[in-house]
């Protein structure tokens, strides 16, 4: 007999529950997780499809069968810890700006060491 699988705890140890909007509900009985049976996307794959593939909020929405409210909601949520990539080699970088207008302005970057623009 098919059982619908956890989606927090990952056990089969579930019963339905109730009905709402149409949707049946189910109960896991180790967590006492209420959810949906159907399609599930990780906050792993929504982070990775989103940064990784550029896709927009309305793209998500539509792939991933959610409201773009939920897609914002669960994209908010996502706590993500950024890492230094390591660096190798030594030297130093001067950057100066020169701003014309508000919005608009020129960044010019150069190696110390041998002095090219970069």
């Amino acid at each position: 007999m098919f059982k619908v699988r956890c989606f927090v705890f990952g056990g089969t140890h579930t019963k339905g529950n109730d009905v709402r909007k149409g949707v049946r509900l189910y109960k896991c009985h180790d967590c006492g997780y209420l959810f949906r049976s159907g399609f599930h996307v990780s906050d792993v794959e929504l982070w990775t499809v989103f940064q990784q593939q550029k896709q927009t909020v309305k793209k998500l929405s539509v792939r991933f069968k959610m409201i773009v409210a939920t897609v914002k909601r669960r994209l908010h949520g996502i706590k993500r810890e950024w890492v230094q990539p390591p660096l190798n080699g030594s030297g130093l970088v001067h950057l100066d700006v020169t701003y014309w207008w508000r919005n608009f302005g020129l960044l010019l970057a150069l190696d110390t060491e041998s002095g090219k623009p970069l």
